[in-house]
């Protein structure tokens, strides 16, 4: 004890003290350094599965699948094949079709026209009710003395529907006729006079009537009248030059809308979850090739739509069959395909059902319809639209893993570069790029992607994919809309001063976004 309470003894004693604490200090530092996994993300690769760096160690990304290409796309196969925790489905072309090496096989060729091979459509009559029963759509006497006439998809009404009452606002009442995409753009282009008229159908005809559309988005069918009416906006779900037609210019004017995908569907009994490329080529360009695309081997249960309809236009450039060459039965509409598919109960039957519609029409009956994952030649597996079959995020649409996509178009006759007043009451509300919330919530509400959600983008029908970033960013409150709460990285905001994040200064929609 003497020892260590003299004073030479008490400083000697304090220098151990000091001494063995730096060295259990050292001690920790080298521990803590020899289990250092990685600085860097890249220091993780060794393990697989793409991991982060987190506080030094790997942790599990949950990307996939194994091959997907990590890092920022460049190439147009980077897109579909860019790592993701989307749900990824398997679909083996070796296995179910027996095309083994990667590519079509030669008896998966379509015809160059399928006349002989097209079912008969099996359309229902019509709704042309005698015109002298129902109400005129352009008259003055009950409000409607401004109307702007449109013709196009019959995938359009949902969204008409939502924008009717903006329309309505600007002082003119929107008054739609289904036909399909190339009529709408055909009533535009049209060099006869007939073309660009919109007509009331004949009794008895297939062909639909005509509807006004009032301020609470309502639809009333109505009456053109014995000259018809000409077409102020042919809307289209596809590129004038898909339907033949050059691009727009000089007396042409293109607006366009929001992001509209297209889908596989089977009726919600069926066990399929998948489908590639390939096999849809088997089914809608061979009839399912004498029962090598099973279980898809009946085309009078292929519910199809025709070659003037954007559906099957662009969906055939997916698989590459003619518009014009797909077997099956032409359903007349979107909503046909729906309410005909939707009632098949017999399990077989349920099982050899395959259909195509348009995004808006499968995420309003879900639960009788099943959206396939689609798997695109060249790419690791297949998705769906959205990032799971139990959200409405089209999350692979707007990131460019889902490639069967494309804007809405509206086409209008242009003098001096400017649209009618009727044109102009409707494209300033369907097509402008800062979108207001009412406006976005109408895209929302109708199963769309605004372009400012997007983060990829193209300039031809199912053409290469680029990076994208709008010039007014969404993608926050897009994401809080459709699923309930916005991601973690999304930061509330009043006003731009609440975004302190350099990399996010603008605050859009209650969020800081890029801009």
């Amino acid at each position: 004890m003497g020892f260590w309470m003299n004073g030479s003894g008490r400083r000697w004693s304090r220098a151990v003290v000091v001494a063995m604490l730096s060295i259990c200090a050292a001690c920790t530092l080298l521990v803590d350094r020899s289990a250092l996994q990685c600085r860097l993300d890249s220091e993780c690769a060794r393990f697989g599965g793409h991991p982060y760096c987190r506080n030094g160690v790997c942790v599990a990304s949950g990307l996939g699948p194994s091959a997907c290409f990590y890092g920022k796309p460049q190439q147009p196969q980077d897109f579909v094949n860019q790592c993701s925790d989307a749900e990824c489905l398997a679909f083996d072309n070796c296995k179910r079709l027996g095309l083994c090496s990667g590519a079509f096989a030669a008896s998966l060729i379509a015809p160059p026209f399928a006349a002989a091979m097209t079912m008969e459509s099996s359309s229902a009559p019509g709704d042309a009710a005698a015109a002298a029963v129902l109400p005129r759509c352009f008259d003055p006497a009950t409000g409607r003395s401004q109307v702007v006439y449109i013709t196009g998809s019959s995938n359009f009404p949902l969204l008409l529907s939502a924008l009717a009452p903006l329309v309505q606002a600007n002082g003119y009442t929107p008054v739609f006729q289904i036909t399909s995409s190339c009529t709408g753009v055909k009533s535009v282009y049209g060099s006869q006079q007939t073309d660009q008229f919109i007509t009331d159908p004949a009794p008895g005809s297939s062909a639909k009537g005509a509807a006004y559309f009032k301020a609470d988005g309502s639809a009333v069918s109505c009456a053109l009248g014995p000259n018809g009416a000409k077409v102020d906006i042919g809307e289209s779900d596809i590129f004038a030059t898909t339907c033949g037609y050059d691009p727009p210019g000089g007396s042409v004017g293109e607006y366009l809308g929001p992001i509209q995908a297209m889908a596989f569907v089977v009726p919600g009994k069926s066990g399929q979850t998948a489908i590639t490329a390939e096999a849809a080529r088997a089914v809608f360009g061979m009839g399912g090739d004498n029962g090598i695309a099973m279980p898809w081997i009946n085309p009078e249960l292929y519910f199809v739509r025709n070659s003037s309809t954007g559906t099957q236009q662009m969906i055939g450039l997916a698989i590459g069959v003619p518009a014009n060459a797909f077997w099956g039965v032409d359903r007349g509409t979107a909503a046909n395909v729906d309410s005909l598919m939707r009632v098949i109960s017999d399990a077989t039957a349920a099982e050899e059902a395959i259909g195509i519609i348009s995004t808006d029409f499968y995420d309003r009956d879900r639960a009788n319809l099943k959206a396939l994952a689609f798997k695109a030649s060249g790419q690791e597996c297949a998705y769906l639209p959205d990032s799971t079959e139990f959200k409405m995020d089209k999350r692979n649409v707007r990131d460019g893993h889902y490639p069967i996509w494309g804007p809405l178009h509206f086409f209008t006759t242009i003098t001096n570069g400017v649209p009618s007043p009727a044109a102009q009451a409707f494209v300033s509300v369907a097509s402008v790029p800062n979108i207001p919330k009412r406006l976005l919530d109408a895209f929302i509400a109708s199963s769309l992607v605004p372009d400012c959600a997007m983060k990829v983008q193209r300039s031809a029908e199912l053409g290469e994919l680029s990076s994208y970033l709008p010039p007014f960013v969404c993608g926050c409150y897009f994401d809080a809309s459709v699923n309930g709460s916005a991601p973690s990285d999304c930061t509330p905001c009043n006003t731009a001063n609440d975004c302190v994040d350099p990399a996010r200064p603008a605050c859009n929609l209650g969020y800081c976004e890029i801009r």
